[in-house]
């Protein structure tokens, strides 16, 4: 049986516990061994707020660190220039055995713009996509999903998850009025944001 590893990459600014509870119900559904959380480095279309990447990534690190299996990966830290979802899933190939396969997970919006994305097809054919999709959104991925064929259809699954109305956009602005974000950040994170300040005047 091969091996299935999921892969959480995205710009965590800041992750929030809608990112944790998608991935342990992914982690659940889909029978996965892990849950591979990849911060984005230099991202090609998303701003950053002024939140330097190191950041990201360390708040990423302490919301995972009690999760047997949930890992945290530097893979797209470390690489220069753009980062790009087929070259982090061509460089998780070669380091990992043949007989294992990769699950992307992703909300609606991003499986909505897949075939927007760079080598998008390549993309489809190296991994599958876990969609993280709450019931009004699921004709947006249909609409992928028919638009790359068979191939979408193989590869492009629908997760169900807790309606949660939490955006790391949100998150920001209550943090930035001084309001209460407990509860929807991990402990651990927040005591982060408080000693660093961050998110309080970086708009």
């Amino acid at each position: 049986m091969a091996r299935r590893i999921g892969v959480f990459g995205g710009s965590f600014n800041p992750i929030h516990i809608g990112h944790l509870v998608i991935a342990e119900a992914a982690w659940q559904e889909f029978a996965l061994e892990k849950v591979l959380f990849i911060p984005t480095a230099d991202t090609p279309n998303k701003p950053m707020h002024h939140i330097d990447k190191y950041d990201r990534y360390h708040m990423v690190e302490l919301a995972v660190a009690e999760n047997p299996h949930f890992q945290i990966s530097a893979i797209e830290m470390k690489r220069e220039g753009p980062s790009y979802t087929v070259d982090t899933i061509r460089l998780l190939k070669q380091e990992a055995s043949a007989d294992t396969e990769f699950y992307f997970i992703a909300g609606t919006d991003a499986i909505a713009d897949l075939p927007t994305w760079k080598y998008n097809r390549e993309l489809l054919e190296s991994c599958h996509f876990i969609c993280a999709s709450r019931p009004g959104d699921v004709e947006k991925v249909r609409q992928s999903i028919r638009y790359f064929g068979p191939l979408g259809r193989q590869k492009i699954h629908f997760l169900r998850t807790p309606e949660l109305e939490i955006s790391s956009t949100i998150l920001r602005g209550l943090i930035r009025a001084d309001r209460s974000v407990r509860y929807l950040i991990p402990d651990a994170v927040i005591s982060y944001l408080q000693k660093k300040q961050l998110y309080k005047g970086a708009w």
